[in-house]
């Protein structure tokens, strides 16, 4: 099983990598990857982000050459380290991790363990997983890009 640990990152990708250690990391493993290139034009600050997707399964996310946040959903085998894992119940979730309260605004469910979950509307299902640095759970400090 694959382990994904918040504030850490997954398996041997940690959230101290830049965009390039990354991609040589799965070159290295004979993994085949996409990249994207979002210039966040408009945006106050303008800093484009670099994404390093795997499939359909994982997507890597990196801010001035800075990895911040790992998004996990559909196939993902893995789980986070206290167990929840994609297809599991929101219900069954909050009683691993009573700390799991949905935020209206985000329209996600949130752990102050430093992870993001997303569900299905209609069967209350994790659909994604969603792990990152921990100056990403304060906009004003993550949106200064000072972490970078």
């Amino acid at each position: 099983m694959i382990n994904v640990i918040p504030y850490q990152g997954v398996d041997d990708i940690t959230f101290n990598m830049s965009f390039n250690e990354v991609k040589n990391l799965l070159r290295g493993k004979g993994l085949k990857f996409r990249t994207e290139h979002w210039p966040n034009k408009g945006c106050t600050p303008e800093v484009a982000w670099d994404i390093i997707r795997l499939g359909d399964d994982i997507s890597i996310f990196f801010a001035k050459n800075r990895m911040f946040k790992i998004y996990f959903e559909n196939n993902f085998p893995g789980s986070l380290s206290n167990g929840i894992s994609l297809g599991m119940t929101i219900e069954d979730a909050k009683a691993i991790d009573p700390t799991i309260k949905y935020d209206d605004w985000e329209e996600t469910y949130i752990s102050r363990s430093g992870y993001w979950l997303e569900d299905d509307v209609e069967s209350g299902r994790i659909i994604s997983i969603t792990v990152f640095i921990k100056e990403l759970e304060d906009d004003e400090v993550f949106f200064k890009y000072e972490w970078c």
